[in-house]
Parts: C-alpha cells; structure tokens; sequence
C-alpha cells in the first residue's frame, strides 16, 4: 500500500512523513503475523487431510447425511453408508458423479469427504488379511473353548 503517492515536488511535514512511515512499519508487521497464523492454520489442517482421488470405475462407500433425506425420513438406526457404487464421473478432485442404485432420490454428487474407497468384501486396507468381523464365510474359534483354556 502506498501512502506517498503524491506529485513531485510536493513538501510534506516531518511529522507527516513520520507517521506515514510508522503506518507501513504496522502494515508490514500486521501482513507478517498473518502469513505466520496462516502457516500455522495450514499445518494444524495438514495433519487431519486425507488426500484421496477416484477414477472413473473405482468403486466407493457413498455416506448419505442428514440433508440427503426427505423430510422426516431420516431414521440414525439405519445404515447410511451404501455401496459398493462406481464412479461414473470426475467432476473435481473434490468432487464425483457415482450411479445411484435406484430406489436413492439424492443427487448423485458427492463430496470427497462423503466417500469411501470400496476394498473389497472383508479385506483390511493392505488387501491381504482376512477380518473375521466383515466376512462370514470365515471360520471362526469356539468361544467355550477359549473360556475354558482360561480357567485351567
């Protein structure tokens, strides 16, 4: 910001000029702090940040929120994750198109935030462990047998 835009030749004040200089020493401080308190801002936001991109025919968890119901619809005992549904379209990278079974009237854009990477029925995130909780076909132990070893 210039506060000595004036013509050539013009005499100013000592004064003037001392407080013209004063007004850009604050200027300069106050645009300082808040480059710092931005920086701060950004690496506490950073931390939290999950940077997550879909192609067109990923599958992905679709997270329906309150708003995303009729009015008096919305019911918190029901699941409101539904998938596995396929990206049909990039809008931006915060932004997808995914098809919608039918039966959803909900657009059919979500945020990225609202949605999921699809893993595959049972698998942990490195795809290669078996989670007895998320697959049925897994056998599982007696838990008899397991409180009857505890007890000898």
């Amino acid at each position: 910001m210039d506060l000595l835009s004036l013509a050539p030749g013009t005499v100013l004040d000592k004064r003037a000029l001392d407080f013209v200089s004063d007004l850009q020493a604050i200027h300069a401080s106050t645009q300082e702090h808040l480059e710092q308190a931005n920086a701060r801002h950004k690496a506490a936001t950073d931390v939290h940040h999950r940077d997550v991109q879909f192609e067109v025919g990923d599958l992905v968890w679709a997270i329906l929120t309150r708003d995303r119901f009729p009015a008096h619809e919305y019911n918190k005992l029901v699941s409101h994750k539904i998938g596995p549904l396929e990206v049909v379209a990039k809008i931006n990278p915060n932004a997808y198109r995914v098809k919608l079974p039918n039966g959803y009237c909900t657009s059919d854009v979500f945020n990225v935030k609202h949605l999921v990477p699809y893993l595959g029925h049972g698998f942990s995130r490195d795809e290669t462990s078996v989670d007895s909780r998320m697959n049925p076909f897994q056998e599982r132990e007696n838990d008899g047998d397991k409180t009857a070893r505890q007890l000898e």
